[in-house]
């Protein structure tokens, strides 16, 4: 069963405030050639503390829109999996119903086949006044009857009880489905006000006023990608690791790892997984989509490993959890690259050369050592994932 698809909007999952950014270096070159009166140092002092409280809030907004983001992939995949349990439940149920059919049926027919055994029957009658050198085959058969009965009785109840169970199982699936697609809606609504309020103050940044947020913006940027490398080269090559990987996807026992194990090679399909997500380059990013001309970052993953004929599901913190841990410097093209808090912000595939192939603003390949932050965790396919 294909994850169902949702309406969604087509605005990135992460890192909004960029284009922000850019909205607003647009704006300030617009308006740089309009400025001829020089300002006086309080009155820059002022406009550059200005301009560093409209980028705090640009990056409270993109924190923000990344939590809202993060919860409708969850709620999403979530409702994929209650999706399934609906239809599994109703299968057990449907499949009880007639196995309770069934055993009425029996029953009836067995109090039927009595009643023409009763006193009117010559062979009851038969059993009844045998005499004593028949004993032993009288008593036989009144066994059975008593015992078949008592069966097929039994045999009813339990499929009474299993009905019962499986109609509260299937009750229980559907409240599920529900809440998650309530969720779904509730994370649409929010992230549609969270971009509007994000326009709101791009619209209001003007001017001097814009320059300076754009030059404050990408310095932060550029900051934030240098201590990423710097993080990703003290680090040696040494795998993240997810303390908060969210526990109603899953518990630990769904992880294939073993420190004391080397990885295992990477998949069959992961030169093709590789090779069918460069096609894509170029494509635009849709919010919620799996291809084939549009993604977001768990959708390219899905859709390039699925290429090869290999399943994963569309959520970056679910392909965390069904793929085998491994070390940066373990990176084979074809495993993935995780990023935030139980995998939960982004996914991009390692393509060699220290670079991803990811979907972001579009579809991209990105420079691996300092984009954006340091990954959190990384990945290997594998052909069990099948």
């Amino acid at each position: 069963m294909s994850a169902p698809e949702v309406p969604v909007s087509a605005t990135p999952r992460w890192r909004n405030f960029r284009r922000i950014g850019s909205l607003l270096v647009v704006t300030a070159l617009g308006a740089a050639s309009l400025v001829s009166v020089p300002a006086s140092a309080d009155q820059i002092s002022e406009k550059r503390a200005e301009a560093a409280a409209v980028a705090d809030k640009l990056e409270q907004m993109d924190a923000r829109m990344m939590d809202i983001n993060s919860q409708f992939e969850r709620a999403n995949y979530e409702l994929h999996l209650a999706q399934q349990g609906v239809e599994e439940a109703r299968t057990r149920a449907a499949a009880t119903s007639a196995e309770l059919d069934q055993r009425r049926v029996e029953l009836r027919e067995f109090a039927i086949a009595a009643y023409q055994m009763g006193n009117d029957s010559p062979e009851l009658d038969a059993l009844l006044t045998s005499d004593a050198s028949t004993g032993v085959q009288k008593r036989s058969y009144l066994e059975n009857v008593s015992g078949t009965r008592q069966d097929s009785i039994d045999a009813l109840n339990a499929a009474k009880v299993r009905a019962q169970e499986d109609t509260a199982r299937l009750a229980e699936a559907e409240r599920a489905a529900d809440a998650h697609a309530s969720e779904i809606e509730q994370a649409r609504a929010s992230q549609q006000a969270a971009l509007s309020e994000q326009q709101a103050l791009a619209s209001k940044v003007q001017g001097d006023l814009a320059t300076l947020v754009a030059a404050e913006t990408a310095r932060r940027a550029a900051e934030q990608q240098r201590a990423a490398a710097a993080a990703a080269a003290a680090a040696g090559g040494s795998g993240g690791s997810f303390p908060n990987t969210p526990s109603r996807i899953g518990d630990n026992s769904g992880l294939k790892e073993n420190p004391n194990l080397p990885p295992p090679p990477p998949g069959q399909g992961a030169s093709g997984a590789v090779a069918a997500a460069l096609t894509r380059v170029g494509s635009p990013y849709v919010w919620g989509a799996a291809g084939p001309t549009t993604f977001d970052c768990s959708g390219l993953i899905l859709w390039a490993y699925a290429q090869v004929g290999i399943n994963l599901p569309h959520y970056s913190g679910a392909q965390y959890q069904v793929t085998t841990r491994i070390s940066a410097s373990q990176l084979q093209p074809g495993d993935l690259v995780f990023y935030g808090p139980g995998a939960s912000e982004h996914v991009a595939m390692y393509i060699g050369g220290n670079q991803l192939v990811q979907a972001s603003h579009g579809i991209s390949v990105t420079n691996f050592r300092g984009w954006w932050k340091e990954p959190s965790g990384y990945g290997r396919v594998v052909s069990s994932s099948r």
